[in-house]
């Protein structure tokens, strides 16, 4: 017989066994309670509907997985419950119509005797859980202590004397009389028992109390998932106990039967949803809720205590609780949405009121001085709105690291939501979700709210922080170029235009004496004069190529293309160039499709290469392709991250992409080859810049 067979065998059983009994319960309970409405003890269906449901969720567990614990507590005492309820049944069938019947005397032992052991389950159930074994180290004492003080009640009304259990309890009395038969019994005072019997309900409270901590504390370590599940069980388990400590004693005996019926049954579904549905169900909002109510009860009970001892006898108990009642209920009403925050902030955390959290992150961003800053402070809301011990924001940031900020520790199950920004993925949100995967609605919407926040200020600033960095670089690539020309100047042409100058000064003496020698220095001087106009064209041709002035882009590129052909290379160039082109546009793309044509030239190893203009929607692309051996993965890297082998090529055709405002990608394609596409946007001439040349320098030499 394997395991899983023998599981499902014993299943079946308790199923069938419970199932007979719920019938024998129910047709006794018809037979009795039409004719007699108050029996002398329970009717039948106070331990049929508990017990029902316990055994089928339990039954449905064990019939999946095979002898786990959890599934044998639910199914185990769910059908001694259902019997529970069967013998309550036969024994007010025999109080009314035969108290001699064979089955009276059992039935009472069992309804009076062992029924004292069906509150256990709650105890086991919050031990085991989810795993269905105590937990080590001292955690496992307490699991010990807890169990042990829950077997008070069920030890001493196993083995009470008669005289203990019929003391000050006529009705008690009668029924021991009629179906009580002696039973050998520990050799303990009176006294002993009396006090066992009475600290019974007492230490069953402190027992639930000591597993729902155990359980509680099985949240530290364990994963997203495990602690999603405990929330169910430690909801249900807060309601049990709630009720059994303050809420059984002080209503009527029917009440009691129907709120254990329904509190068994939460117990036994959050454990179903805990095991296998626990994400499609939101909890956070019933504790919530159970906190509030439960605070409510308390301090109706507690201030009904007090109207007693205050006033003695002097007042009726029902006119006490409803003076208690209606004095909470007036306290309550004003501090009820206070209430409810504080226990929504307890479970949930600050997500509980979206708006708050949304206005919060708004104003801490409006705070915070940079971008690095506005980083922490969203990582700080998220933390505190989900209540997570961890969390990681990325931003990335083009042609440097990317930007990180971290609140808490970090932790192994975070979950990772990306930041998106104009449908461009800008970064990246690593959190740990506090007590549950960040899978509901609500979550999904907050945490989407706060990531369309911050991502629009996070770009704002890394935008700031981009456009200082291109002024920068802007600033200083003007003073180099200053620095550049001054150097040129002084040190080329300013030579030069001595020496003519010197040249013809001399001239200028020597005309009267020696006219010959006068006409070879003004000869030297003209030639001097023909150098400092190449100078002046080399020069001016760093600033701008005469070759786009003289022919425009797309000539000015076949030019380019017809210098390098040759050697076993063919170089093309396509497609069309718009008339309202931005000199500034025109030099970067010249300069772009220059060094591009150059590389493929030096290091490709291609046969061919192609140069392709196109634009659309003020757009100018260019695409350069060559069939040589491709690029290393390496070297399309952003400049920040391509190692220092790739020379500078490569990072002055991005940034001159850049400080346009467009990309550059460098790409190896899959049919072999290189493709480097440069996208430039441009507005018309009027509104565009004039030109790269430095600041009050203007030249047009030919």
């Amino acid at each position: 017989m394997t395991r899983e067979f023998a599981s499902r065998a014993a299943t079946l059983v308790a199923v069938a066994v419970s199932a007979l009994s719920a019938v024998v319960a129910i047709a006794l309970d018809i037979a009795v309670l039409p004719t007699h409405p108050e029996p002398p003890v329970s009717s039948g269906w106070s331990g049929v509907l508990p017990g029902a449901a316990m055994l089928i969720p339990g039954a449905l567990l064990l019939w999946r997985l095979p002898w786990h614990p959890i599934a044998v507590v639910l199914t185990a005492f769910g059908t001694l419950w259902v019997l529970d309820g069967m013998a309550a049944a036969a024994v007010n069938l025999a109080w009314y119509h035969d108290r001699s019947a064979w089955w009276a005397v059992p039935a009472f032992w069992f309804f009076s005797r062992a029924g004292a052991v069906l509150i256990l389950p709650i105890v086991l159930l919050l031990l085991l859980f989810p795993d269905g074994r105590l937990r080590a180290g001292v955690w496992r004492v307490v699991s010990i202590v807890s169990l042990a003080l829950g077997l008070v009640m069920p030890f001493a009304f196993l083995f009470a004397p008669r005289a203990a259990l019929s003391l000050d309890n006529d009705d008690r009395t009668a029924l021991l009389d009629a179906f009580e038969q002696p039973l050998p019994t520990l050799p303990l005072p009176l006294e002993a028992w009396m006090l066992l019997l009475g600290a019974g309900i007492p230490c069953l409270g402190v027992s639930l109390l000591l597993a729902l901590l155990v359980c509680i504390s099985r949240r530290f370590g364990a994963t997203a998932e495990q602690r999603a599940q405990l929330r169910w069980l430690v909801w249900s388990a807060l309601i049990f106990t709630a009720a059994l400590l303050f809420v059984f004693p002080v209503v009527p005996t029917v009440v009691v039967d129907l709120l254990l019926a329904v509190t068994i049954g939460l117990v036994s579904a959050s454990v179903v949803i805990a095991v296998t549905r626990y994400r499609l169900y939101a909890i956070d909002r019933l504790l919530s809720w159970t906190l509030v109510y439960a605070l409510l009860i308390a301090g109706i009970i507690a201030i009904d205590v007090l109207i007693v001892v205050a006033v003695g006898s002097a007042i009726d108990d029902r006119v006490a609780m409803l003076l208690a009642v209606v004095a909470v209920t007036v306290a309550f009403a004003p501090l009820r949405g206070r209430l409810f925050a504080v226990a929504n902030r307890l479970v949930s955390g600050r997500r509980g009121d979206p708006y708050a959290v949304v206005s919060s992150l708004g104003d801490r961003l409006d705070q915070a001085p940079d971008a690095p800053g506005q980083l922490a402070e969203l990582a700080a809301a998220i933390a505190e709105a989900f209540g997570s011990r961890s969390v990681r924001v990325e931003l990335d940031r083009p042609g440097a690291e990317a930007m990180v900020a971290v609140h808490g520790t970090p932790m192994k199950d975070a979950a990772e939501v990306p930041i998106d920004h104009g449908g461009e993925m800008i970064g990246r949100i690593f959190i740990e979700p506090g007590g549950r995967p960040v899978v509901s609605t609500r979550d999904q919407w907050l945490l989407g709210d706060l990531v369309r926040l911050a991502a629009a200020s996070l770009r704002g600033a890394e935008l700031g922080r981009e456009l200082q960095a291109n002024r920068e670089r802007l600033v200083l690539a003007r003073e180099e170029e200053r620095s550049r020309l001054r150097r040129e100047l002084h040190d080329g042409l300013g030579p030069l235009l001595a020496g003519v100058k010197l040249r013809l000064e001399t001239a200028r003496n020597l005309a009267d004496r020696d006219p010959a020698r006068s006409l070879g220095l003004v000869d030297a001087a003209i030639a001097d004069q023909s150098e400092v106009i190449d100078e002046i064209r080399r020069i001016v041709q760093g600033l701008r190529p005469p070759a786009l002035d003289d022919l425009g882009l797309r000539s000015a590129l076949e030019q380019q293309a017809a210098r390098l052909t040759g050697g076993g290379l063919i170089a093309e160039v396509s497609g069309d160039v718009p008339h309202d082109l931005p000199p500034a546009v025109e030099v970067a793309a010249f300069r772009i499709a220059s060094e591009a044509l150059t590389n493929a030239r030096k290091h490709s190893g291609a046969q061919r290469v192609q140069v392709v203009l196109s634009q659309s929607e003020r757009m100018l692309q260019l695409d350069i392709r060559d069939d040589g051996h491709g690029i290393a993965s390496a070297t399309a890297l952003s400049p920040a991250t391509a190692p220092s082998s790739t020379g500078v090529g490569l990072r002055s055709q991005r940034e001159r992409a850049a400080e346009l405002g467009g990309t550059l990608e460098i790409t190896s394609r899959p049919d072999g080859g290189t493709l480097i596409r440069a996208r430039l946007p441009f507005t018309p001439p009027a509104s565009a810049p004039t030109d790269t040349t430095p600041e009050g320098i203007t030249a047009d030499v030919r």
